[in-house]
């Protein structure tokens, strides 16, 4: 038995239209929130990583003590430190010999970061890098290395 809403009357149509349209916006609004939630959340995700890059600029070159210990080979210096640091290398593939891109997934970003931290200090320098999220607290990097030279 098919329901024709021509048979209500006028109040029950009005009120079937008004209830609908009630759930229609209600149900906008919420996808609107929530939108605007994940978007804060974006940018405040956003925010600490500009900073945290803008604090590696600004770390003068000569402050490090450690520099020279592995200027002869990019290959030591990235297995090395990840190794100190527990990240684990996806994927590697050499540039040339001073230089290296390196893959890492399902990592976390403030491991990742530490990790950058001690290969500058040891005579590394990342030249490019692409950092997407992948898991909650988790992300995935394809990093170009280049060794520093004196």
């Amino acid at each position: 038995m098919p329901f024709n809403i021509n048979k209500l009357s006028n109040r029950e149509q009005i009120l079937i239209l008004s209830m609908t349209v009630l759930i229609f916006v209600s149900f906008t609004i919420y996808i609107i929130s929530f939108i605007n939630d994940q978007n804060e959340t974006l940018k405040k995700e956003n925010q600490n990583i500009i900073s945290r890059l803008d604090y590696i600029k600004s770390i003068p070159a000569n402050v490090s003590t450690n520099r020279n210990l592995y200027s002869d080979n990019i290959s030591i210096l990235v297995n090395s430190t990840s190794k100190e640091k527990k990240i684990q290398i996806e994927r590697t593939q050499p540039l040339n010999e001073n230089s290296m891109m390196v893959w890492v997934n399902e990592v976390n970003f403030i491991d990742l970061y530490n990790w950058m931290i001690l290969m500058g200090d040891q005579g590394g320098e990342i030249e490019k890098m692409n950092i997407r999220k992948s898991k909650q607290d988790k992300v995935n990097a394809q990093i170009s290395i280049v060794l520093k030279t004196n």
